[in-house]
């Protein structure tokens, strides 16, 4: 099931530029904007492209054409003269003309002119009419040249942005996990549970007050309690997998007796050396021999039980420091709550659970309480976040949370959860959206094209509209600007 959402972006068509005669002129870069009570025409105008004899100057005059050419709207003139041309410009002109630029000098200059809107502007044509004359009084100009630019339709050119949401799955078993780890200090050898021993009331309230946390859960239910107790590679092996097991089990047995849990809801494991998590601590320092010891753990082809004491002769200053700042940490329990939430299915408690518990929430329920809200409201846009926050590895959750951004021209952010929505039809599809939305219509094309040979039907039409927006004429952008 998808949900469409519609945002328009209008662009004017525009065909049969010239933009050889155009360059021809020193004219680039042409922008014409159509706006509630006029029209506007820039461009960038460059006086080196003109190789003018001393004397001779030239007029340029861009105008604005009815298609039946009854009607023409002149705007402000471009003036270029040669050297001699220039400077009797500069000492004579009184008359208030716009001043000459001399030809083959200077840096270009941005154009910028408007007129009054006309009716008959919808359907006409841009052109540039140039004059050539000499600058002395009483010297025969030539006829005038009329060029043209572009013919301006500006029946709206439209692309319609139409974001498909996907509905995730519904969850039969509503199962979460709660995941934490514990110090829990043990005497040298020893094996028992003492609850006050140095970090002990600590470390162990963060095991109950993870159970706690489900248990007062009302609509909660605890089904699973895993630990998992590390050693340290320190001393014998066949020692540490005694401790790491037996420990394993102690904790078991303190956290069962303050709880009415049936046995059968614990599952203990042990690992008796721990050299994934030193690895990963050698991997965050900066001792000198780093990549070495590294090199060590990860290639070593010796027996395990031998693993710890070759390390120590290898690097034994390296040895000290591991023995001292990280084994130590490497005697911890991995705990994992597994519980079950019932499922909600009234719209008004799965709102209600979004402001209160939106944990309890499965990514289907989300999905629903969004859609409650109307479209582009703060509440909508926001329970789409929420589901990519709380589900940030689902494909489904991030491609939803884009469109939602993309929906309200938040481009930046949507990227970043398209990078995590995956390579489906629909995550495909999505990246052609934000792709035309940036204008960039090309890629937008390629990857409706994608999606519709992945067999995305709502691909098809789209691929069609970037193509239609993508053939706007080279070099010249005609935008209609509704206020």
């Amino acid at each position: 099931m998808t949900r469409h959402i519609l945002t328009t972006l209008l662009l004017a068509a525009a065909v049969g530029a010239s933009a050889q005669n155009v360059d021809k002129y020193g004219v680039s870069g042409i922008d014409i904007h159509k706006r509630q009570n006029d029209i506007s025409v820039s461009f960038t105008f460059d006086p080196q492209k003109y190789h003018l004899g001393l004397t001779r100057e030239v007029t340029l005059v861009p105008c604005i054409i009815s298609a039946e050419s009854s009607d023409t709207l002149r705007l402000e003139p471009i003036r270029v003269g040669g050297k001699n041309a220039w400077y009797y410009d500069q000492r004579n002109n009184e008359s208030g003309q716009t001043p000459m630029l001399r030809a083959g000098k200077g840096a270009p200059v941005r154009y910028e002119a408007s007129v009054p809107l006309e009716q008959w502007i919808d359907h006409s044509h841009f052109a540039i009419v140039a004059q050539a004359a000499g600058c002395c009084p009483g010297t025969i100009p030539q006829e005038p040249q009329l060029t043209p630019v572009a013919d301006i339709d500006w029946r709206p050119r439209t692309y319609v942005a139409d974001f498909e949401f996907v509905t995730p799955d519904v969850d039969t078993i509503k199962q979460f996990d709660i995941s934490g780890r514990a110090y829990v200090n043990f005497k040298v050898n020893r094996t028992e549970i003492e609850p006050n021993y140095m970090r002990n009331p600590e470390e162990l309230r963060k095991i109950l007050n993870t159970i706690n946390a489900v248990r007062e859960n009302k609509d909660a239910t605890v089904r699973n309690i895993k630990l998992t107790g590390y050693a340290s590679p320190e001393g014998p092996y066949a020692n540490n997998v005694r401790l790491a097991r037996e420990r394993t089990e102690s904790l078991r047995d303190y956290v069962s007796r303050q709880y009415p849990f049936p046995k059968s809801i614990y599952t203990t494991s042990s690992v008796p050396e721990d050299w994934a998590g030193l690895r990963d601590s050698v991997a965050a320092s900066f001792l000198p021999q780093r990549q070495a010891i590294l090199n060590f753990i990860d290639t070593y082809p010796g027996p395990i039980e031998k693993k710890n004491d070759a390390l120590r002769a290898q690097f034994p200053q390296e040895y000290s420091y591991l023995l001292a700042n990280i084994y130590p940490w490497l005697r911890h329990t991995d705990y994992v709550i597994t519980y079950n939430v019932r499922r909600y299915t009234d719209v008004e408690e799965i709102r209600e659970v979004m402001r209160t518990a939106p944990g309890n929430l499965s990514l289907n329920e989300l999905f629903i309480g969004a859609r409650s809200y109307p479209v582009g409201s703060d509440e909508y846009n926001n329970a789409f976040e929420l589901a990519a926050a709380l589900y940030s590895n689902s494909e489904i959750a991030n491609l939803n949370a884009a469109n939602s951004l993309m929906s309200r021209g938040d481009l930046v952010k949507a990227t970043q959860y398209l990078d995590k929505a995956g390579t489906t039809p629909e995550a495909i599809y999505a990246r052609g959206v934000l792709a035309a939305l940036q204008q960039d219509y090309a890629r937008a094309e390629a990857h409706f094209a994608s999606a519709a040979q992945a067999g995305f039907e709502p691909a098809v039409a789209a691929r069609e509209q970037a193509a239609f927006a993508q053939s706007a004429p080279d070099g010249v952008t005609f935008l209609e600007i509704t206020e």
